[in-house]
């Protein structure tokens, strides 16, 4: 394959914002929300007319790795491969190398529409409104001090102090799997660094896998099962605060 002329092509299929797949043999890069390199392997890279990236297995539902939007995406031709490199033009920082060894196929198509609507009963700001209202369904020593707050790896839910320590909180309105568990711990290593002391982290979920649980109890974070349908109606907004001082 002529990966010059393909990666040209793939280019202005980018540009024009077409929805892209790609099944390819391909190894992956990634900086963000946690390093790892992937090794070569025959997966499904799809890119969406909104500029996320998506790379599947054969197995599994669960994407590989993703980049979500907004995202910068080029192709730049080597000898005898090519590179997708991607980035987010807004924070948090998200990187993605994927180097093409093998093209299995290429299509992408343009104008697709989406006009159906997910019609949701509750969101995660629903239940994070109304558990910041109701700090004792999460611990009544918790002690809120922000909401959103934000950090390098993204915005921790609640944050505040559990028993003297300062305290992450993330909120699934699902079931916790691995991804929830590791985002949570990340919060915690953070913040431990951050404070330069031990720290608290709670996973609150409707339900959680029990690798995902496993996770937690080897990284002495604690999880909350939480009856979403406790949820009435939205609560009252809170204003986020940016800043707080310690009282």
């Amino acid at each position: 394959m002529d990966y010059a002329s393909f990666c040209g092509e793939l280019n202005e299929d980018i540009q024009e914002r077409k929805f892209l797949v790609l099944a390819a043999k391909c190894s992956i890069e990634y900086w963000g929300r946690s390093r790892s390199v992937i090794g070569a392997g025959d997966r499904l890279i799809i890119y969406k007319p909104d500029s996320t990236l998506l790379i599947h297995s054969p197995e599994g539902f669960k994407p590989t790795n993703w980049m979500s939007s907004p995202t910068d995406t080029i192709a730049e031709a080597g000898e005898g491969f090519f590179t997708l490199h991607s980035q987010r033009t807004k924070s948090p920082y998200e990187e993605m190398k994927i180097r093409v060894e093998h093209v299995h196929d290429y299509k992408c198509y343009c104008g697709m529409r989406d006009g159906g609507k997910l019609e949701l009963t509750h969101t995660e700001r629903d239940m994070q409104d109304y558990l910041a209202e109701n700090m004792h369904l999460i611990s009544k020593d918790f002690r809120l001090k922000a909401r959103e707050y934000r950090t390098p790896l993204g915005f921790i839910d609640l944050y505040g102090k559990l028993n003297g320590k300062y305290c992450a909180v993330e909120l699934k309105v699902e079931r916790a799997g691995l991804p929830a568990a590791l985002q949570i711990k990340r919060y915690k290593e953070w913040l431990e660094e951050h404070v330069k002391a031990d720290a608290e982290a709670i996973l609150v979920a409707t339900s959680i896998t029990p690798n995902a649980k496993k996770l937690l109890e080897k990284n002495r974070i604690h999880f909350k099962k939480f009856d979403i349908k406790t949820i009435k109606r939205p609560s009252k907004r809170l204003n986020t605060l940016d800043k707080w001082i310690d009282g």
